[in-house]
C-alpha cells in the first residue's frame, strides 16, 4: 500500500475502533487512563510497522492485541514484584486463543459499545446493573414499552455484530 493510502486507511480504522477498544482494554484492567495508554501504544506500533495492512479482519486483529497488550502489562507489572499475583483479574495471562470465560464480559461490553446510545444505554443497565425493565423505565424515564423496544433492538444488533466477527459462541450470553 502506498503512503498515503496507509495513513487514511490507518485513521479510519483509528477512528472506527479507538474508543470500542478503550471500553475493551478498560473492563481488563479497570483504570481508564491505562486502558487508553495502552490502546495508544498499540496503535502507534501498528502505526510504524503498518501492520494494518496485512490484515483480512482488523477488528478481530485489535481484540486480540489489545488483550495481548493488557496481559503484557499485567506480567510486566508482575515480574517487576510492582503488582502481586492476586491482584490480577482471573485468567487475564492466559494467552490462549479461544474465548476463555473472563474474556465474554469484555468482548460483550465491547459490541454494546456500537450500540446506539440510547439502546447502548438500556441494555447496560440491564446486563451490567441487573436492572430490571421496571426499573429501567423508571430511571430513564421512559415507558416499560419503550425499554422492551431497546433491549430488543439491543439485542438483534448484538447478535449481528456477533455473527459478523464469528463471535457466535458469545451469543447464548446474551
Amino acid at each position: 500500500m502506498e503512503k498515503v493510502a496507509h495513513e487514511v486507511f490507518f485513521e479510519q480504522i483509528f477512528h472506527q475502533y479507538y474508543s470500542p477498544l478503550c471500553n475493551y482494554a478498560l473492563k481488563m484492567v479497570k483504570d481508564p487512563h491505562l486502558a487508553e495508554d495502552l490502546v495508544q501504544q498499540l496503535f502507534l506500533q501498528l502505526y510504524e510497522k503498518q501492520a494494518l495492512s496485512k490484515v483480512d479482519y482488523p477488528e478481530r486483529y485489535l481484540l486480540r492485541c489489545v488483550k495481548f497488550k493488557c496481559i503484557d502489562y499485567y506480567r510486566t507489572k508482575k515480574s517487576m514484584g510492582e503488582i502481586r499475583l492476586e491482584t490480577i483479574p482471573d485468567g487475564t495471562l492466559d494467552r490462549s486463543s479461544d474465548i476463555a470465560e473472563e474474556d465474554i464480559e469484555p468482548l460483550l461490553h465491547y459490541f454494546a459499545s456500537k450500540l446506539p446510545p440510547k439502546t447502548r444505554e438500556v441494555f447496560l443497565l440491564s446486563r451490567n446493573s441487573g436492572m430490571t425493565y421496571k426499573e429501567i423505565a423508571e430511571q430513564l424515564n421512559i415507558s416499560i414499552k419503550t425499554v422492551e423496544t431497546q433491549m430488543g433492538r439491543a439485542l438483534r444488533q448484538m447478535r449481528s455484530l456477533l455473527k459478523a466477527q464469528n463471535f457466535l459462541s458469545l451469543i447464548p450470553f446474551l
